[in-house]
């Protein structure tokens, strides 16, 4: 990323408050050395022409505010400071921490080849000033100098590369998080959707069947014997009857997305686990669906046992699925008969099918199912290992669903 890569430069960017204090030392060390090699080495300047010392303390005057351009050209500044730290005493110091800068914030190949060629340029200075140590302790101390400052560079730049190795995983890790906290809570939305389509479809087309009787009853009472008031009484009662289970149901799943009492929960936690429906209350929805007119044959070819040891999930799914071939039958082939099909075994899995007969010269687009209702199925039977199949088969319907048979 273009951020990681300029932070090892830390001279690509602004300086901070840091930055400045850092830099005014430093050049503050560097102007200090030519107060100091004039007094600790006055003997050794003695010894040297007059236009010399001039120049070496000029130069080293000049090259210590140099280094507060060293965070912007940090390899400019090292190669105009070769020569001038290696061949002026005064400005040696300012040569070392240009060696150190570049070290700090190139590759390791350019910085080793900048502090040869500071230790090279640095070996005339011996044949230039008279030194009584000799050559040889010279060039260890010139090592030893560049050395020490290519070695704390490359730290430097080591540990800034570990940081930010550090803070990419992280605002990766942080990236990832996001994402699967988005996925969690869009699979929630889609749980939440599924539910209340499942409940709420199913109750209000009851709803819809009693007061649609309701009217026809009522319209064609007009033409003969009026309803009664004990007729009108009951169709009122049916109906008050399916809006108090619809709000019953509704209540019911409101109460398990709520959660825990009102706490506030974290992604994956938002109680999102649907009403515990299953096998068993096969028959009372069938009876629902009866008292609103409808016909339902359920030929049951498992044992009524292996089944409801099923797993819970694997139920729940079964029962959303005749609960929405119900639905979808009432909605699109009001009075038809409505076949409902379980079979199969632990060995071959679980085979639930659901038929009904369509009116004559009904077109694919117009079959049961076209909306969300079987989308949300769909994903639900996915969810559970299971495969979905709907089309139509001689005049008919079907809807099929294969599950994986689990305890």
């Amino acid at each position: 990323m273009p951020a990681a890569v300029d932070a090892l430069n830390p001279f690509a960017v602004a300086r901070r408050r840091r930055d400045w204090a850092v830099d005014s030392v430093v050049s503050a060390v560097a102007l200090s050395e030519v107060f100091w090699s004039a007094t600790v080495f006055a003997d050794l300047y003695r010894e040297l022409p007059t236009w010399w010392v001039g120049l070496d303390l000029a130069v080293g005057a000049l090259a210590a505010p140099a280094l507060w351009w060293r965070r912007r050209y940090p390899l400019a500044l090292a190669i105009v400071l070769a020569p001038i730290g290696g061949l002026f005493m005064s400005a040696g110091v300012a040569g070392v921490v240009s060696v150190y800068t570049v070290a700090a914030s190139r590759r390791f190949a350019v910085a080793l080849l900048v502090t040869v060629v500071h230790m090279v340029i640095a070996i005339p200075y011996y044949f230039l000033v008279p030194l009584a140590p000799g050559l040889l302790p010279w060039l260890v101390v010139m090592v030893l100098i560049y050395g020490t400052a290519l070695s704390v560079g490359l730290a430097v730049r080591s540990r800034r590369q570990v940081i930010l190795g550090l803070i990419a995983s992280a605002e990766r890790d942080r990236a990832d998080y996001e994402r699967r906290l988005h996925e969690v809570r869009r699979a929630e939305r889609e749980q939440i959707a599924r539910e209340m389509h499942d409940v709420l479809a199913h109750r209000i087309s009851l709803l819809s069947v009693h007061a649609g009787a309701l009217e026809f009853r009522t319209r064609a009472a007009k033409g003969g014997r009026p309803l009664t008031e004990e007729e009108v009484g009951d169709a009122a009662a049916v109906i008050r009857e399916s809006s108090h289970l619809a709000l019953e149901d509704l209540q019911q799943v409101l109460t398990v997305l709520n959660g825990d009492g009102g706490n506030d929960p974290g992604p994956g936690e938002l109680g999102t686990d649907p009403p515990p429906v299953g096998i068993a209350d096969l028959p009372d929805l069938i009876h629902e669906a009866a008292l609103a007119g409808q016909v339902v044959h359920l030929r049951q070819q498992v044992d009524h046992d292996l089944l409801t040891g099923l797993a819970r999930s694997a139920q729940r799914t079964v029962f959303r699925a005749v609960q929405e071939g119900l639905t979808n039958a009432r909605k699109h082939t009001p009075g038809t008969q409505v076949e409902v099909d379980l079979s199969g075994s632990p060995g071959t899995g679980l085979t639930v099918r659901i038929s009904n007969a369509l009116p004559i010269g009904a077109t694919r687009a117009e079959i049961p199912g076209a909306g969300s209702g079987l989308t949300g199925l769909t994903e639900r039977v996915r969810l559970d290992g299971g495969i979905l199949d709907h089309d139509v088969r001689d005049g008919r319907f079907v809807l099929t669903i294969g599950l994986p048979w689990r305890t």
